[in-house]
């Protein structure tokens, strides 16, 4: 008797003793951290970022990588504060398959703060990775051939340019700004000669420069989307106009408006007007049919830059640009044996584009280079030899 007494006495201190060391024992929870690529990456999940989770408590840290569903899964987390992190590099080949640029990349993304309970068990936290945008502005199209009327006169009025966001990031069009280049396009007459500056290859010479107005951060424009300049903004497709122009530029983004005394050039009141920063043009900023040179740029004063004068000539001077300051060039000459009459440095245009004739609605517009998503990366190597196709007729914001 006295033994089964001893007996049930033990096992009631036993199970006293499990039943307080139960109560000290807190949950874990498993927390499945998804971690995704950038907008405009070729697939959202990504796959092999190692992700630390760190308690803020006691700075104890854990590591787990994600999955081929971009998850990762850590187990027995005990309740508290984090702070999330995560970081991937990609190789200059794995960056071509996301993005189509081929250029090493760092990826990160962090989340602090963050409060982890015993409910809901499983935790799913999300976070989205960044790195530096990949990419630039570009030049997509150049339309400068012009067109004949029915009677076989010759039209330029329809002329534009459209530049394309060619990176994987938005980017604010506010103060950028675009120009000709001077210099002939080859061989017009017998009197016609190269570019005097053609010797100075750390600089570019611009004749008329126009600046899209705003204080930075209010014209957004989007990766793979495209703004069209146009020299006249309205349907150049209407009867008192030229029934045989290619196109309607009454919905482009801007317009060049050179107001003059003798109001040569009509302004669009539905199409928005560059800021016209220097003209040495005519009566409206046209392009040369023979072949332009064109560059988009951005500076920080405008009013410092050189002015230029060209040697021997009584012309205006002209606007001296560093190179460095060019985002993108293009350059058309007038035929195949032109190259002597090249305007852009090689630098930043390695080679030239030209059309078959004049007045024949020919236009130049960019290759695609790689398609990801929906989103198309265009070819630049700054060659517009390479980079650039002969089209029959122009295709404003399109391919």
């Amino acid at each position: 008797m006295k033994k089964t007494l001893f007996s049930s006495f033990v096992l009631l201190v036993l199970g006293l003793a499990m039943s307080s060391c139960n109560k000290d024992v807190v949950p874990t929870v498993l927390v499945n951290v998804k971690v995704l690529f950038p907008n405009n990456y070729s697939q959202p999940n990504a796959v092999g970022v190692k992700v630390t989770l760190t308690n803020k408590a006691d700075g104890a840290a854990q590591t787990a990588t994600t999955d081929a569903n971009g998850t990762a899964a850590f187990t027995d987390v005990l309740p508290g504060t984090y702070d999330l992190a995560a970081s991937k590099s990609l190789t200059a080949m794995e960056a071509q398959s996301l993005t189509g640029f081929a250029q090493a990349l760092e990826l990160n993304a962090s989340r602090n703060g963050v409060v982890i309970m015993e409910i809901p068990s499983p935790l799913a936290l999300e976070l989205r990775l960044a790195g530096s945008a990949l990419g630039n502005l570009v030049i997509k199209e150049v339309y400068y051939t012009g067109s004949r009327t029915a009677a076989g006169g010759t039209y330029f009025s329809d002329q534009f340019v459209e530049i394309y966001n060619n990176s994987t990031d938005t980017i604010f069009v506010d103060g950028l700004c675009i120009a000709d280049v001077y210099g002939a396009a080859g061989q017009i007459n017998t009197t016609t000669r190269p570019t005097e500056f053609q010797a100075d290859m750390a600089n570019t010479y611009l004749s008329s420069v126009w600046r899209i107005p705003g204080k930075g951060k209010e014209r957004p424009l989007l990766p793979g989307q495209s703004i069209i300049i146009a020299q006249d903004g309205v349907n150049h497709k209407d009867p008192t106009l030229n029934p045989n122009s290619p196109v309607d530029l009454s919905k482009a983004d801007w317009e060049t408006f050179n107001e003059r005394p003798d109001n040569r050039d009509a302004d669009a009141p539905a199409v928005p007007n560059l800021e016209r920063l220097y003209f040495t043009g005519g009566f409206d900023w046209l392009l040369p049919v023979f072949g332009p040179g064109v560059i988009i740029f951005r500076t920080p004063d405008f009013d410092k830059l050189e002015k230029t004068a060209i040697p021997g000539s009584t012309l205006a001077a002209r606007i001296k640009l560093p190179n460095a300051q060019i985002i993108d060039a293009f350059e058309a000459v007038q035929n195949g044996n032109s190259s002597n009459f090249k305007r852009v440095p090689t630098a930043l245009d390695a080679g030239f584009f030209f059309a078959d004739d004049t007045y024949n609605q020919q236009s130049a517009r960019r290759k695609v280079a790689a398609t990801i998503g929906s989103r198309r990366v265009l070819q630049d190597t700054n060659n517009s030899t390479n980079d650039f196709q002969k089209i029959n007729a122009p295709t404003p914001k399109g391919f």
